[in-house]
């Protein structure tokens, strides 16, 4: 008798709208790559999956769809009910309990690193106080070199600032 592996068909559904592939699919639940197709195939047809298609198209087959669009579909036991087709995507599932978990390690990972953000926080604040301090100290001397200047200029005779060019001699007649 043929072993039948357990599937979370509302897992399946959510990896293959986030847009994983059906053989990653299979591999993480140890089934076929075709198993995961009719899942696929199955969510299309249900409206589940927007734009998505089980199969590949071929040209000497027509399409690849087992029944077609006049005749109902059969339906199977283990299927969940049909969700008649929309434009506006399903909403959005609860998050698994791996995907919490890997959530909960990534929050804490980053708690670890909070003391060396907090010392890189505190340097930082260190060095702008050490750079405002020091521009600060520019501007006082800019202020006192321009207040001496202003000083020098006003402590020279008139005249000696101002330049004036020599006055050209007449041309000689020579």
């Amino acid at each position: 008798m043929a072993r039948k592996a357990k599937v979370d068909r509302n897992t399946v559904l959510q990896l293959l709208q986030e847009g994983q592939t059906s053989q990653a699919i299979a591999s993480r639940y140890g089934v076929s790559r075709q198993a995961i197709d009719l899942y696929r195939k199955a969510f299309t047809a249900g409206g589940l999956l927007v734009g998505e298609r089980a199969t590949r198209n071929r040209p000497d087959r027509g399409l690849s769809t087992p029944y077609p669009p006049h005749q109902p579909r059969p339906v199977e036991r283990d299927e969940t009910p049909r969700v008649p087709y929309s434009a506006d995507p399903p909403a959005p599932s609860q998050p698994t309990l791996d995907q919490m978990i890997e959530l909960l390690i990534k929050a804490l990972s980053a708690l670890k690193r909070l003391p060396e953000l907090e010392d890189e926080i505190a340097r930082l604040r260190q060095d702008c106080a050490a750079a405002t301090s020091q521009f600060t100290q520019l501007q006082e001397r800019e202020q006192k070199r321009r207040e001496q200047e202003q000083r020098w200029r006003q402590s020279l005779p008139p005249g000696v600032l101002t330049y004036q060019p020599p006055n050209p001699a007449p041309p000689s007649d020579k």
